[in-house]
């Protein structure tokens, strides 16, 4: 929980709550000036960007299959989130008008938010779907408290609308307490 309630601070904040707790630091390696270090591991490098934009662009480029039916979008749930707190995107799945078909809310390990979208992406581009990357952020999926607590951004692809995820979420999972919020990393 206390891992959690940290996750939720902000560097700055965070500052401030270690001169307050005793043995509490926020460390940042010297070696790696340009990769900011969390509990959770690393939150951005260049090959991360570069992953996250090849991806996006990969996506977007695939010309949506007529083989591609809406009736096939059944094939992908709405919301796929692992219990914990994980890194988090969401995925719109295009029509071939370039309109959005449906939304996907997808958490799962990695590193970056790219190693999360990159096998549902992949999944979407062999079955003929284009997509686009909108957002991402953190998600701590509780089932033991049904809670779901939505929050931060991708530094990869940008802030997701967590509106929009929360949504999803209380569809899926509606005997889950579902909030969200555009603080915190």
């Amino acid at each position: 929980r206390l891992r959690f309630l940290l996750g939720l601070v902000t560097a700055q904040a965070h500052a401030a709550v270690a001169s307050r707790v005793p043995g509490l630091r926020y460390l940042v390696p010297a070696a790696t000036p340009h990769v900011t270090m969390t509990d959770s591991g690393p939150t951005t490098s260049a090959e991360d960007q570069a992953r996250a934009a090849a991806l996006q662009a990969g996506g977007a480029s695939v010309a949506p299959s007529s083989a591609a039916s809406v009736s096939d979008l059944e094939r992908w749930p709405t919301v796929d989130i692992a219990n914990g707190l994980y890194k988090y995107v969401l995925i719109n799945i295009m029509t071939p008008d370039g309109s959005i078909a449906k939304t996907l809310v997808r958490s799962g390990r990695g590193n970056y938010h790219v190693d999360v979208a990159t096998p549902h992406v992949e999944s979407l581009k062999a079955a003929g779907w284009a997509t686009s990357i909108p957002g991402g952020g953190r998600i701590n999926r509780d089932d033991e408290s049904k809670t779901v607590s939505i929050y931060g951004y991708s530094y990869g692809f940008g802030k997701a609308d967590h509106r929009i995820a929360a949504q999803l979420c209380e569809q899926a999972l509606p005997h889950h307490a579902v909030t969200w919020s555009d603080e915190g990393y």
